[in-house]
This record gives C-alpha cells, sequence and structure tokens, in this order.
C-alpha cells in the first residue's frame, strides 16, 4: 500500500517546513485574535506541533523538539519565557503514553492523544506554578481556561494533523522507533 504522505527529502522538506512554520504562527497569531474577541481560549496549535512531533521522532528527540516548539510559543509571545516550552514537553511526553501503549485505532486513539497532551501541559504549567511560587495559575482560570481550550484543540486537530502529515509525514505506529 502506498502511503498518502511520502516523505520528502532535500530542499522540498526545508520548504515544506517553512511553509508550515509561517502557517503555525499565522494560524495561531488569528486564532488568538478571534478567540480573544470572542473570549473564549485559542486552540493550542503549538502543543499539536510539539504532539504530533512524538508520533515522528524517536521519544527524546522528540521531547527535545517539542520543547524547542514550545521555547518558539515562548519567544513569539510575551510571557515567561521557558514556560510553554516545558508545557509543550510536559504534553508531549504524557502523549508519549498513547504512543507506546495504544494499537492504531483512529478516532479514540486522537482524542487520548489530544486529552492527554492537554492534561500534560496543564500538569506541567500546574508545577511550575508552585515551583516558581507564582500566582500564574489559579482555580478560576483551569475551571474557564482549560475545557474550552481542550474543546477548541480537539475540534482543530483533525485539520491540523492533515497538514502536519503533509509536512512531517505520516505518523508512526505505537511499536516504532521506542527504544
Amino acid at each position: 500500500m502506498r502511503n498518502a504522505y511520502p516523505v520528502s527529502r532535500g530542499p522540498l522538506r526545508w520548504v515544506k517546513l517553512l511553509v508550515y512554520t509561517a502557517l503555525l504562527i499565522a494560524a495561531q497569531g488569528v486564532l488568538s485574535r478571534l478567540s480573544d474577541a470572542a473570549g473564549i481560549p485559542a486552540p493550542d496549535l503549538f502543543l499539536l506541533t510539539g504532539v504530533a512531533l512524538m508520533w515522528r521522532l524517536p521519544p527524546a528527540w522528540a521531547l527535545v523538539a517539542a520543547y524547542g516548539v514550545g521555547l518558539g510559543q515562548d519567544l513569539l509571545g510575551g510571557g515567561t519565557l521557558g514556560l510553554h516550552a516545558a508545557g509543550v514537553m510536559g504534553g508531549a511526553l504524557l502523549a508519549l503514553l498513547v504512543r507506546r501503549s495504544v494499537a492504531d485505532s483512529g478516532l479514540f486513539q486522537s482524542l487520548l492523544t489530544v486529552l492527554l497532551a492537554v492534561t500534560g501541559e496543564w500538569l506541567t504549567f500546574l508545577f511550575l506554578n508552585y515551583w516558581l511560587r507564582a500566582d500564574l495559575i489559579t482555580v478560576a482560570l483551569l475551571w474557564t481556561t482549560v475545557p474550552p481550550l481542550l474543546v477548541g484543540t480537539l475540534l482543530v486537530f483533525p485539520l491540523w494533523d492533515r497538514l502536519v502529515a503533509w509536512t512531517f509525514g505520516p505518523r508512526r505506529g505505537p511499536e516504532e522507533q521506542l527504544s
């Protein structure tokens, strides 16, 4: 069976990566502006990118790449440097459990991946909030932000996953490159 998204080599690979990066920044910016106007949190496309890399790279490199994606988000935004980097890495780490234990089962695997990624990101945020003795996260913020963020990220995931597959190639199965 032929792959729908063959892994590209050479200059085309870098062009796809540049196009993807530009689309990531533009789409996250537009979604953030629109959702701010609506009073809801924007879907986290940087988290979805970190999780997508987790499916395509060996675990150690996937965590480094997820941290790099989150660091890029931190550099573009005005928040605490390293917070989103750690959050995206935490989300990818928790989503790695899906890669390790759930066979490719389509919709269930996708929903579980996004659910665990958002959970891992916010658990990391909570840990860092406690560790730094910061007042960045409150119970009210958790109740008003996490559920709509999860729903928005779940709704955007199918379309974003197609763009990720075009850029980085198909995702690997649960047993591939886990050692």
